[in-house]
């Protein structure tokens, strides 16, 4: 299992989910994705978009 980074600090939404959806794509199933970002919009539209595509 691997752990990647992701840092959009500064990037207003959308970008953050943009930026974490291209990550999670290049991933393998059961890597971790850590994402560091300051976009209070990304706050609920990350995880709202990870509960909705599992």
């Amino acid at each position: 299992m691997a752990i990647k980074k992701l840092d959009v600090v500064t990037q207003v939404c959308p970008f953050p989910l943009i930026e974490a959806k291209a990550a999670l794509a290049e991933m393998a199933s059961g890597d971790e994705l850590v994402i560091e970002f300051d976009c209070t919009q990304a706050t609920e539209a990350i995880p709202q978009w990870a509960a909705e595509e599992g």
